[in-house]
């Protein structure tokens, strides 16, 4: 099994972020991403937490081995999230865990935001765990390291992308207001 963790800071409020992270696809940063489907959401009135689940359907290039083992070409693989949103602690977090060739591989990944408890109205911070464990005994390790790498890489390309839809929702909401004050 091998383990990555990174954490990463936004220069924009929590609010801000999350309302990103829900509009995060499509972006020019992952065309590989197809469809997010929501499979259920649920509000907790109590506790202030919004609980949602998501499929999502993605067009991937599997590691070399994988593909000349089980298959050839860019197969499409699913990926099932659930997120909870805590209004009471502002954290949001998402929990992902891949649903294709989970017989050979599970890779599950955790991302947490939260406002920067140094300057909570302006930045927040992400933690973001990965973990992967493949079971071919004798590639076990290799494709381990190929997906990770693969993570690695796509993991800075998903923080670029998700500053690209934080920019939009800034202009658009620039634009409403504008709209707004010449009406």
């Amino acid at each position: 099994m091998k383990i990555h963790s990174s954490e990463h800071e936004y220069n924009h409020p929590w609010s801000h972020v999350t309302a990103a992270v829900w509009q995060k696809y499509p972006n020019d940063q992952a065309p590989h991403v197809l469809t997010v489907d929501v499979l259920n959401r649920e509000v907790d009135q109590e506790k202030r937490v919004l609980r949602t689940e998501r499929l999502l359907t993605m067009r991937q290039k599997v590691p070399s081995l994988f593909s000349k083992l089980f298959s050839s070409g860019e197969p499409i693989s699913y990926v099932y999230e659930v997120s909870e949103v805590n209004l009471d602690t502002n954290t949001f977090t998402a929990v992902s865990t891949n649903l294709t060739y989970r017989d050979i591989m599970v890779m599950d990944e955790s991302m947490t935001y939260k406002p920067d408890p140094k300057a909570p109205l302006a930045r927040t911070l992400v933690h973001q765990e990965a973990a992967v464990s493949v079971s071919l005994s004798r590639f076990s390790s290799y494709c381990e390291d190929a997906v990770m790498s693969r993570f690695k890489a796509n993991a800075h390309l998903g923080r670029r992308g998700l500053e690209q839809v934080i920019d939009r929702i800034m202009l658009e909401g620039q634009l409403k207001l504008h709209t707004l004050q010449m009406a």
